[in-house]
């Protein structure tokens, strides 16, 4: 790659943005990353990071951002807030805004990190927020290039949002979604490097350019498969634990309140729908090389 290649970045100290900047480096880029005003100092520091203190949704921040900039990786977001104005405001006004002014800066590419849950906007709020961050895309893209990425759970050792359940699995326990057939319930996981080398290479190289596209490291599991896997992976006994849908409504919807009023609790009404959902699973094609027990172990040993 030329290093005078310039990449935009928002979410750029989150989990899957540390990784991301690793990459961009690796490959000589120039980047200049959104951070919120105070954190730049905690950030990574190298010559070749230009941080750039501000806000989604603020013009200013937003033009400084884009200016100059080849390409936009777009990665900030909400996945969980207290209301549904709060989910659209981040997830989808402030894309249409970023989306247009990086248009209004002659950037190339805008690529966004959107989420596997947006094929199911009806499922929570902030499902539907990702799909309409889609859209809005779609709409204000004008000349430039433009790559959605809907991404399967992502996991690593240094996620700190699910990090208590990788605890558990390493005492032997894989808690699961309950109810019926839930031995059958599918999901897709892509391990957080996975990630981070999808979107700043075939993303970034102009091969995923007007298309919406997905990664995994294993495109699809059950529960039991998954139990199985990270047993392989410790060399031990790990046992899936499915928690009765009688305890997990109760406790969503105490959750929803606690979220609405004081900001706290994860486990709403509308996460637990998307936990339910039969098929999180994604096409074979779409697979790394990753080998998903290494990933797994290092993962598991890490939280």
């Amino acid at each position: 790659m030329v290093s005078h290649k310039i990449v935009s970045i928002t979410g750029a100290t989150g989990f899957v943005g540390r990784a991301v900047i690793q990459e961009l480096l690796a490959k000589n880029f120039h980047i200049k990353a959104l951070v919120r005003p105070g954190s730049a100092r905690k950030a990574i520091q190298h010559k070749n990071i230009n941080w750039i203190e501000g806000t989604l949704n603020n013009p200013i921040s937003e033009r400084s951002l884009c200016a100059g900039a080849d390409t936009v990786i777009h990665m900030a977001g909400l996945v969980t807030a207290r209301t549904k104005a709060e989910y659209y405001n981040v997830n989808a006004d402030a894309v249409g805004n970023l989306v247009q002014a990086a248009a209004n800066a002659n950037v190339k590419r805008f690529i966004y990190l959107s989420s596997l849950a947006a094929q199911q906007s009806e499922l929570s709020d902030y499902a539907g927020s990702k799909r309409a961050g889609e859209g809005q895309l779609a709409r204000k893209i004008g000349k430039m290039k433009g790559v959605v990425v809907r991404a399967p759970a992502v996991f690593g050792a240094e996620d700190k949002a699910t990090a208590p359940f990788y605890a558990l699995i390493k005492k032997g326990f894989l808690p699961a979604p309950g109810g019926r057939h839930w031995r059958s319930r599918k999901i897709g996981l892509v391990h957080v490097e996975d990630l981070a080398k999808f979107l700043t290479h075939d993303c970034l190289s102009g091969a995923s350019d007007g298309r919406t596209v997905t990664v995994a490291t294993r495109a699809c599991l059950t529960w039991p498969e998954f139990a199985a896997e990270c047993a392989q992976a410790l060399d031990a006994k790990v046992r899936v634990f499915p928690m009765p849908l009688c305890v997990l409504y109760p406790i969503a919807a105490v959750n929803s309140v606690t979220k609405r009023v004081f900001g706290k609790g994860h486990l709403t009404l509308g996460k637990l729908n998307e936990f339910l959902y039969e098929d999180w699973s994604v096409s074979a094609n779409n697979e790394t090389q990753t080998v998903l027990q290494l990933a797994l172990k290092k993962t598991i040993l890490c939280s």
